[in-house]
């Protein structure tokens, strides 16, 4: 065989690997949202675990849950069981966007801001200040878990979503984002508006915000996603279960009703999926931009 036949046979091997990888990753979202279309009936006969009497005679010990892909009938009564007469869905789907909703904006406005005085400014011990912002973004959640729940306790913030947003919006992984985004812009180009006679304020919005839509659309995105599928802190932080986000309560919610759980997953995770498929290339070209690997 010539070398443009082992080619194309590596090519084929190669798309065939990662064709049978990507549906092993993607076989579990695909259960998850034809299951939303089968009726309660066929979900619990295919996921009941229950062992029956026959099972009990027959000396079965365990009874493996039946995984299938394919409704035997379509349906939209989960999704109308949880958008039209599950109205506790609805107060906990609210309760994730008042949680995530004020983190992204203010953390966007706050990593601009710090990441400008990172890069455009000059003044000393810079660097030591920008690395101790990396060294606290590498801090585990757990291990700031604890001071900040003693903060929040001391500011009579428990049980309030400010405990969650405020370590949010000051989350140092924004402005280190931004920073390495920011300082791929050529230094000319601020010297060219300071001769020009413009100000802090107008380098910033009429020359860095322009150019930062990769970075922050990358920032935008990681930030929701984080916060949209937020779950130490709302156990931490909030008590009352009805202020709790639905990443939290989404086991409590379907308790006993397994059909809609699936319409459930697929109502929550719709955001998330829209955000990477419209924001896909600016979340690739950002984080390239950024160095982050």
């Amino acid at each position: 065989m010539n070398r443009k036949t082992i080619n194309k046979i590596q090519n084929v091997c190669i798309l065939f690997v990662v064709t049978a990888v990507s549906l092993v990753f993607l076989f579990p979202l695909i259960v998850t949202f034809t299951n939303s279309f089968m009726s309660e009936g066929e979900i619990a006969v295919n996921y009941s675990s229950a062992r029956s009497v026959f099972d009990i005679i027959d000396g079965i010990q365990e009874k493996f849950v039946q995984i299938t892909a394919i409704p035997a009938s379509f349906t939209l009564r989960q999704y109308q069981s949880v958008l039209l007469r599950q109205p506790s869905f609805l107060v906990l789907l609210t309760n994730s966007i008042k949680i995530t909703a004020p983190v992204v904006v203010f953390n966007l406005i706050i990593s601009l801001l710090t990441a400008y005085g990172f890069t455009v400014w000059q003044y000393k011990h810079k660097d030591v200040l920008f690395f101790i912002y990396v060294v606290v973004m590498l801090m585990p959640l757990q291990a700031v878990l604890v001071p900040n729940y003693i903060i929040a306790d001391k500011l009579g913030l428990m049980n309030n979503y400010l405990a969650i947003i405020l370590p949010g919006i000051f989350a140092p992984f924004g402005t280190f984002l931004l920073r390495q985004t920011m300082k791929a812009i050529p230094p000319s180009c601020f010297e060219a508006a300071r001769i020009d006679g413009a100000g802090d304020f107008a380098v910033f919005w009429h020359i860095i915000v322009p150019q930062m839509k990769s970075g922050a659309a990358a920032l935008i995105m990681l930030t929701f996603i984080e916060y949209w599928n937020i779950v130490e802190q709302s156990v931490i932080f909030i008590r009352d279960y009805f202020r709790e986000p639905l990443s939290v309560y989404l086991s409590r919610l379907a308790e006993g009703r397994m059909g809609m759980i699936f319409a459930i997953s697929c109502v929550y995770m719709f955001p998330p999926f829209l955000f990477l498929v419209f924001g896909q290339k600016d979340l690739e070209k950002g984080i390239e931009l950024s160095g982050v690997k």
